[in-house]
Order: structure tokens, then sequence, then C-alpha cells
């Protein structure tokens, strides 16, 4: 998932039990849909944005239908819980008109804002695989390997920093022995 906010670096996921209720919903109100596929539910919490996506796999299909939404969060006045909950909503929402009109529904491929119980929403649509993208990065080496918080944009420079902070550092292995 890309997010939509430059400085967001930094995240972690949305807690996977939550994710899997998201899913369990998600069948429940699609019933008919969840018979011929299966849904994927992803979402990341960045200092200042939460994003989320729903994700609809037909068996059979590589194209994943992915609504995602974007809502700004600021840690000292939102309550994440329902801030979640809105772009949940609004990513559903999405979900039963791509349902109800098909394929042919022209949702925006870039970010686009709407104004959601006061709220500025920002959802798009995607294609992009899920399960692939992460068979991707498992080959690539790139997958999370369990980390809390994740950074989509550390370079080694950042990772050296890291190492001198914490005291890590080869020059310092050397002048101890």
């Amino acid at each position: 998932m890309e997010p939509r906010l430059k400085s967001s670096k930094k995240w972690t996921s949305i807690p996977q039990e939550y994710l899997e209720q998201i899913q369990e919903a998600l069948r429940q109100a699609f019933s008919e849909q969840a018979q011929k596929g299966q849904f994927i539910a992803e979402g990341q919490i960045y200092a200042q944005e939460i994003l989320i996506r729903l994700g609809y796999l037909e068996a059979g299909r590589l194209k994943q239908a992915n609504f995602e939404v974007s809502l700004e969060y600021d840690q000292a006045k939102d309550n994440a819980l329902k801030v979640i909950n809105t772009g949940i909503d609004c990513a559903a929402s999405m979900a039963q008109q791509y349902f109800e009109d098909g394929e042919d529904v022209d949702f925006p491929r870039q970010w686009k804002k709407f104004e959601v119980n006061k709220r500025e929403v920002y959802v798009c649509h995607s294609t992009v695989n899920s399960q692939l993208e992460k068979q991707a990065d498992q080959l690539l080496g790139l997958d999370d390997q369990g980390e809390l918080v994740k950074d989509d944009n550390q370079d080694e420079a950042d990772r050296e920093l890291a190492k001198d902070m914490l005291g890590l550092n080869e020059d310092d292995d050397k002048k101890a022995h």
C-alpha cells in the first residue's frame, strides 16, 4: 500500500485480529461474493495518516479489486479506532458499489478527496494483488519479518546512524578487541 502523504514513512500495522474481524464482516455482508472469492483487509497507521485497504480476489483471478482509503490522523485529538472505522465504512461502500455495478465502476485511480462526517477522506481504487506483492517482497528480502514499526524509506545511512546511536558500529567492535 502506498500512503498518500509524503511524510508517511514509519508505520505500524492495524492488529491482525481486528483485520480478521473486518474480513468476517465483509464475508457476512457480501455472502454471494464470499462464495466466489476471498476478502482481504489491510491497514497501516502512520504518525499523521491511517491507510485502509479492503480487497476482493475472485477465485482463479490475479487481478484484485482494492478499495483504498486514506484519512489524516492526529494522535493528540483523534480516536484511532473511530478513524479506522470511518475508513472501513468508506471502503466497504466502494465495495458495495463495485459489486452492484460490476467492474465498470469508474473509481479514481489516484487519491480523490471527499467529505464524510465532517472529515476529509481520500479514496482510490487499485488492482494490486496483495498476496503476490507479499510473496515478491519475501523473495526480495523486503518483508517486515514481524517488526512492530516499519519504515518504508530507511536507507543505509539511516541504518548506520542508528547503529552509531546504539553503539553497534563495527569500529567500536574493533576498538573493544
